[in-house]
């Protein structure tokens, strides 16, 4: 499934670049940058969904987590082919950095992910792909699995769509992240948030384990 995405995930890397300064590399959409966006998704929020602890603490790091969407759309019955909204996984901006520019930076990664994570998406071919869109909604508990089918007609009328905003050139990959809610095809993360865990347990972890 991996390989036979080569195509999208050039088509979707450039378009993530549109909004960006040249000084600033998107995360690029292949298997390591899903790790190491994974990881820092971990290392932000320690699996939490609103940053712990009294923003006057010392060791206190804020941050925004969203749930994330994709779909190829809008669906319409004179645009075929077109999905509902998947639910994707979860994206964090952390240290002042806008949500929105976190999207940008990370929306090639997310789009190639989701293609990997749900064939109704990748099995609408290459033109359809070019109509892949990302979304959001406020943060939840809520993790998707394999059987789960894209939001109804009504929990689509709370998605997002993410703003277009100008990208500072000292934004750094290192303060935004994203987590899948499931293994895509092909890949199998090598889960050293697991590690970072040993003496915690978060609720987000519990139902990680309930989804594997």
């Amino acid at each position: 499934m991996l390989q036979r995405n080569k195509r999208r995930e050039r088509a979707v890397a450039v378009e993530a670049l549109a909004d960006s300064p040249p000084s600033v590399t998107p995360a690029s959409a292949d298997i390591q940058s899903l790790e190491k966006q994974w990881d820092n998704f971990a290392s932000i929020t320690d699996l939490e969904i609103f940053p712990p602890g009294d923003p006057e603490d010392e060791d206190y790091r804020h941050f925004i987590v969203a749930d994330v969407f994709v779909r190829i759309g809008p669906e319409d019955s004179d645009s075929n082919p077109g999905t509902g909204w998947f639910r994707t996984g979860k994206l964090v901006a952390a240290d002042g950095i806008d949500i929105n520019i976190a999207f940008a930076l990370q929306r090639g990664l997310i789009l190639w992910t989701a293609a990997a994570m749900w064939p109704q998406l990748s099995s609408k071919g290459q033109a359809a792909a070019k109509l892949m869109q990302v979304g959001f909604m406020p943060p939840s508990m809520n993790m998707a699995d394999e059987s789960e089918p894209a939001l109804d007609e009504e929990e689509s009328e709370e998605v997002q769509i993410p703003q277009r905003v100008a990208i500072k050139d000292d934004v750094s990959l290192k303060n935004i992240g994203f987590r899948p809610d499931f293994n895509p095809k092909g890949f199998t993360y090598k889960r050293r948030e697991r590690s970072a865990m040993k003496t915690k347990k978060s609720a987000l972890d519990e139902i990680m384990d309930v989804n594997d």
